[in-house]
């Protein structure tokens, strides 16, 4: 019988049901253990940063260099764009451009 891997992020729903079908309590706790250690280190060496904010700012980077939304949900592995507006958020640097190609002013010369 073969095995299905599950997806790399799991909703918590997902999460559930996975772990009370494969993995014993001793698993689950030895991956939180995992990632609790992974976030210690983390934030020790980049000055206090966690895990969650280099999601966050891998998603902001990839929306300032145009990745179409639909990449950036399979990516996230979000399933709606309000949940992935958290993440997305391009700074003025990256905004600059695109209001400098639309121009009006631009487009009269």
């Amino acid at each position: 019988m073969r095995h299905e891997a599950p997806p790399t992020v799991l909703t918590n729903t997902q999460f559930e049901r996975h772990t009370r079908c494969t993995l014993s309590s001793s698993t689950v706790k030895s991956r939180e253990v995992v990632y609790r250690r992974a976030e210690e280190l983390f934030k020790a060496a980049s000055g206090g940063w966690t895990l969650h904010q280099l999601r966050h700012s891998a998603i902001t980077h990839l929306a300032e260099d145009n990745v179409a939304l639909p990449m950036l949900m399979a990516k996230s592995r979000h399933t709606s764009l309000r949940s992935l507006q958290k993440y997305a958020r391009p700074g003025a640097d990256a905004v600059a451009p695109l209001t400098a190609a639309h121009d009006p002013e631009r487009r009269r010369r």
